[in-house]
């Protein structure tokens, strides 16, 4: 679908409510949406934009209804998640103790230092 046909798709759907939720004509709803689109204030197109935020409001819902749902399942992971954190880092803090003291301050864990190859 092309940002026209969704921005055409979008008026007939405003143009729809409008006429079953606010009472307005067929005339008068296509005017406003159409006012709203040039950015033009009429004497509907507060409606316009009260219907808009109403479609988007309903729309969301189900999403808003899931990210409720999933909240105490984030929050038990983001706990389980700072335990592990602390776990692992009692014995990463204790272990890199004792490899430092196992070998020299310039001695690398990873070997010598690749030689530089010329062509």
């Amino acid at each position: 679908m092309t940002p026209e046909q969704a921005s055409a798709r979008a008026a007939l759907v405003l143009i729809h409510r409008l006429i079953q939720n606010r009472g307005l004509t067929v005339e008068e709803a296509v005017v406003a949406v159409a006012q709203r689109r040039r950015r033009e204030v009429g004497p509907h197109t507060d409606l316009v934009t009260a219907e808009a935020a109403a479609v988007l409001h309903e729309a969301f819902a189900p999403i808003r209804a899931m990210m409720e749902a999933f909240k105490p399942v984030a929050q038990a992971m983001a706990t389980a998640m700072a335990d592990l954190v602390r776990a692992l880092q009692r014995p990463a803090i204790q272990g890199a103790a004792t490899a430092r003291a196992s070998r020299p301050a310039w001695a690398s864990p990873y070997g010598p230092p690749p030689r530089r190859r010329f062509p």
